[in-house]
């Protein structure tokens, strides 16, 4: 049985990593297949402390959708793990790289940029709900 957890953190600009992973194809399928979800490119980025860093780190613990990791030539991209999120209503998926650095921000996926669709700024707190 799933339950939902309230994360709320701040939005912040990401490196641009986010782009340049979510336009891969050996990711973006099984985004398709697995979440129903063909990710915009790029990846929303929120800042957590205290209490919501935390349920982060329990997140990180609990079984979500795995997206497999792949090779590209010499290169091997990393498994990442997905659960299902709603943030103001948008459907959108909480993503945990295997190899990320990241203790303090959760990456989240889309349809759609996330920051135009719902009117988000550097700064703007917002609650995700994430299934889990």
């Amino acid at each position: 049985m799933h339950h939902t957890l309230i994360i709320t953190g701040k939005v912040i600009a990401g490196l641009g990593e986010g782009r340049r992973f979510m336009s891969l194809s050996g990711y973006r399928k099984q985004f398709i297949k697995k979440l129903g979800i063909d990710p915009y490119k790029g990846t929303l980025n929120l800042k957590l402390s205290g209490e919501n860093a935390l349920k982060l780190a329990r997140i990180e613990k609990m079984r979500g959708i795995t997206v497999r990791g792949f090779r590209k030539g010499k290169k091997t991209f990393g498994a990442v793990e997905c659960y299902k999120a709603r943030i103001l209503g948008a459907g959108c998926a909480l993503i945990i790289p295997k190899r990320s650095r990241h203790t303090d921000v959760a990456e989240v996926v889309a349809q759609w940029r996330l920051r135009s669709v719902l009117g988000l700024e550097d700064g703007d707190r917002v609650k995700m709900q994430v299934a889990v």
